[in-house]
């Protein structure tokens, strides 16, 4: 997979969507990648797409071939009514067409339903069951927190030391547990666990303690070091999950390993 990134001045004062869609050539990809937070001005992610810009203003594009490719889905465990599934970036968890759960069951059968969510750009292992037993049965599973969800976030500074995080989001108690894998030159790889499942939770704590996932567009607006506006998407990944299977009792361990998009940018890093 290559990467695109690239940089782009408007031919005059434009919509932010026409100055990209000029080299692009499509004003509904333009929008797309307006949407996902893969255009800066001025090295902050730009979400408006009908703000003006003018030859003096630095764009940056990050074009991820993910976003405009659907992926085959990729089975990791199936046994029993359960499975998991490795999500694909840029893809609804379900009930926003198109969804994994709707791909999932044109593929395993109608009765099958997605158990948790991921955000859509955040890939990784997610668990589907079949039936309303099974899914009522792990609701309760995740409620007692008997889920474990271990993720692989790239956030961006150099971390030392481990860290938990406990600031509540609405209202609601949140805890996510952190450490560092490798530090790089302006970012640094950590295994990110969360004990809680709030909307967004890692994404917002991680930003909250001035460490943001690398290409956050909503809860960082601040500038970003130009190697780093390159990101493909928000760097967030669900990496292993763990859970007792309701019928036979067992211990599962389930890993995700790593899409494309994320490798090949954590490699850039070592330059």
């Amino acid at each position: 997979m290559e990467l695109e990134c690239f940089k782009l001045v408007p031919s005059g004062n434009l919509k932010l969507v026409e100055a990209v869609s000029e080299t692009l050539g499509s004003k509904n990809k333009a929008k797309k990648l307006i949407n996902e937070g893969l255009v800066a001005v001025n090295g902050i992610k730009e979400l408006r797409y009908r703000r003006t810009v003018s030859p003096k203003d630095r764009i940056v594009v990050s074009l991820n071939p993910c976003l405009f490719e659907r992926k085959p889905l990729r089975l990791l465990y199936l046994k029993k009514g359960v499975a998991v599934i490795s999500k694909p970036p840029f893809l609804n968890t379900n009930l926003n067409p198109p969804d994994l759960e709707g791909y999932l069951r044109k593929r395993l059968g109608k009765e099958w339903r997605v158990v948790h969510r991921l955000d859509r750009q955040t890939s990784g292992a997610v668990i589907a069951v079949k039936g309303d037993r099974l899914f009522e049965a792990f609701k309760e599973e995740f409620k007692k927190r008997r889920v474990r969800k271990v993720y692989r976030a790239l956030v961006l500074g150099r971390i030392k030391g481990g860290g938990k995080i406990t600031k509540p989001i609405d209202g609601k108690e949140a805890v996510t547990i952190f450490k560092p894998i490798k530090a790089y030159r302006f970012t640094t790889l950590l295994e990110v666990e969360i004990e809680t499942g709030r909307k967004h939770q890692i994404r917002k704590h991680m930003a909250d303690v001035g460490h943001p996932i690398v290409g956050e567009f909503l809860y960082y607006r601040r500038s970003w070091p130009e190697a780093l506006l390159c990101a493909p998407r928000i760097m967030l990944h669900s990496y292993i999950i763990s859970f007792n299977h309701p019928q036979t009792g067992e211990t599962v361990n389930v890993k995700a390993p790593l899409p494309e998009d994320f490798e090949k940018f954590l490699s850039l890093q070592e330059d």
